[in-house]
């Protein structure tokens, strides 16, 4: 591609690096109602869990690491429900729906602490509004793709496939992935806190995430996920292990029960 046909590609990346990506473009009041009429749908399209002790656990860690939430999103509408999924997965919109499959569940064999490590980290996400800036950093992109299309109308139909390409590998692997990244670290140190201040013990994320990495064992390189390496996360995790602890410690000492050792 000649030179001349280069600029309006950078141009673009500049004006996305400017704009930038960390911020939240839209209404949080309407995501919620959104993230509320899509939650219910898929309650009443999937199947839910008939497990009374999952509902009433999961129910449980929810309301107690919400509530240490609190103070970074009053007035959030929590709900946290058990979809009957074999996937070990859960997931978060904003509002504070929260699901939970039962796989994740039954992967750690029904051990409290882990599963609240998972909630934490999701709980995490409706806090520091992940999805609202994901959805925000989508529409810059989107209107940078916008500008470099009208950047690059007079030249022809080649030059502009190429430059629309490298611009969408550019923006996925340059942009979008590393961010979504970033968050899922985010996520994992904010809801290791929430978690021990709830007065679940920190340490059974790492013992969690040794299970998922022991059951998925095909990894794709950092580079093109979303989420960050298993192994590095639980690095992560172990390096604010000693400030997690200490608050686990002051939660379990403030609810007159006696910390693990």
């Amino acid at each position: 591609m000649k030179a001349s046909h280069i600029i309006p590609f950078f141009i673009c990346f500049l004006c996305l690096q400017f704009i930038g990506c960390g911020t939240a473009m839209l209404s949080d009041e309407s995501l919620a109602r959104r993230s509320k009429a899509q939650f219910d749908q898929m309650k009443n399209k999937q199947s839910l869990s008939s497990n009374a002790s999952h509902k009433k656990m999961v129910e449980r860690i929810g309301k107690r690491i919400a509530g240490v939430a609190q103070v970074d999103l009053p007035g959030t509408e929590w709900e946290f429900v058990v979809f009957q999924k074999s996937e070990a997965n859960a997931f978060a919109m904003p509002g504070g729906k929260v699901g939970v499959n039962s796989g994740l569940i039954e992967l750690a064999d029904g051990n409290e602490d882990e599963v609240a490590a998972v909630i934490g980290h999701e709980i995490a996400h409706v806090a520091m509004r992940h999805s609202n800036k994901r959805m925000s950093q989508a529409l810059r992109i989107a209107l940078g793709g916008v500008i470099l299309d009208t950047a690059m109308r007079k030249k022809n139909s080649s030059d502009r496939m190429i430059a629309g390409g490298a611009y969408g590998v550019g923006t996925t692997l340059g942009m979008a992935l590393p961010y979504s990244r970033e968050q899922e670290r985010e996520a994992d140190q904010r809801g290791l806190f929430y978690s021990a201040m709830g007065g679940y013990d920190p340490r059974a994320a790492v013992t969690f995430w040794e299970k998922m990495l022991k059951k998925n064992k095909r990894k794709m390189p950092e580079y093109f996920s979303t989420h960050p390496n298993p192994d590095n996360r639980i690095k992560f995790l172990q390096s604010n292990m000693n400030q997690a602890y200490a608050l686990y410690v002051e939660a379990k000492n403030a609810r007159g029960e006696t910390p693990n050792p």
